[in-house]
């Protein structure tokens, strides 16, 4: 992040508690649940204010504790020249990766699988429209709402706003361990 950014002049992202930290990285929290397919239980992050033109903190450095009980890292430089995007998910018979770069001249995100148990690496490209995929959603299910008046209706899950509250809890937890030097924060849970 720096004065040239689209986003740089937004008041709001300068004024958001977290700064540019929470406003970006509640997408990649976002992406690392749908990854891992289960919420983030608890965090101990430390937290750094290195470009003193963005508001505090501008990195976070963060294990993490999923709620099945695997753990994991979690890495967010906002003050890095050479930005880089990757989840990268290692199991027992394979490594899923997701990476933000192209492949044959398409932007998007490349995600590859290699299983150890077969020699195979899959490749495919995923789009980077994820707003306006979730808007298309968005906009479908208050169509079809309006059309069912007064029948049940189930919404995409993924817009629910409770899923936005969780993405959001992990950085808010995150940010509160930061000014603990560290310290184990739970996450707070929103269960429905």
């Amino acid at each position: 992040m720096n004065s040239s950014h689209p986003y740089f002049s937004s008041s709001w992202r300068r004024d958001l508690v977290g700064g540019f930290v929470m406003d970006m990285g509640v997408h990649y929290i976002a992406g690392l649940r749908m990854l891992v397919g289960c919420d983030i239980a608890s965090v101990s992050a430390m937290t750094s204010h290195v470009n003193t033109d963005v508001p505090p903190p501008d990195n976070i450095t963060s294990l993490f504790q999923l709620e099945n009980g695997c753990s994991g890292v979690f890495v967010l430089l906002d003050s890095t020249k050479n930005p880089k995007i990757v989840w990268r998910v290692v199991g027992l018979n394979g490594t899923v990766q997701v990476e933000r770069g192209n492949k044959d001249g398409n932007p998007g995100y490349l995600e590859m699988q290699l299983l150890y148990l077969l020699p195979i690496e899959k490749q495919r490209v995923l789009s980077t429209l994820g707003v306006i995929i979730e808007l298309k959603a968005f906009l479908s299910d208050i169509s079809v709402a309006t059309l069912q008046k007064g029948s049940k209706f189930e919404a995409e899950p993924r817009c629910a706003y409770v899923e936005g509250a969780r993405d959001i809890a992990v950085l808010d937890a995150m940010l509160e361990s930061g000014t603990k030097q560290g310290a184990s924060v739970k996450v707070k849970s929103f269960r429905q």
